[in-house]
């Protein structure tokens, strides 16, 4: 197994078992030879994603009427440019079964503005979504 791939499962399994981010890196688009990383600390990171929760549940609670005993993970996997902007989301794996949460949690993604990297690469995330009724 190649070293990009065991890094991804790694990864993979730090955000299923903990719910947290997992960061890393990747080399900016048209750099040859020397890749230019970037770098953003998990903190920042977090704080966007709270920042942005209410949307991401929205797409949960509409869903949520017409199924009350939904519940799940989401696990996506997306790429913050050297600008800051979502250019890349992919959604890797989900408990929900529910096609329209998934495709609208990928939406509000793409919209999401983080500080610009340090470096000015691109810096990959995978984060855990978990969805559950309020009690």
């Amino acid at each position: 197994m190649d070293m990009r791939r065991t890094a991804f499962l790694f990864s993979v399994a730090a955000a299923l078992s903990c719910g947290t981010s997992d960061i890393s890196v990747t080399p900016a688009p048209g750099t040859s030879g020397r890749p230019l990383r970037g770098s953003l600390d998990k903190k920042v990171i977090k704080d966007v994603i709270h920042e942005h929760h209410r949307e991401v549940r929205a797409c949960y609670e509409v869903e949520l009427v017409r199924k009350p005993d939904l519940a799940g993970r989401v696990l996506s996997q997306f790429t913050i440019s050297g600008a800051g902007d979502v250019v890349a989301v992919v959604l890797r794996d989900s408990t929900l079964g529910n096609p329209t949460i998934e495709e609208c949690v990928r939406r509000r993604l793409l919209t999401w503005k983080f500080p610009k990297p340090r470096g000015g690469g691109n810096v990959d995330v995978v984060y855990a979504f978990n969805f559950f009724p309020s009690p």
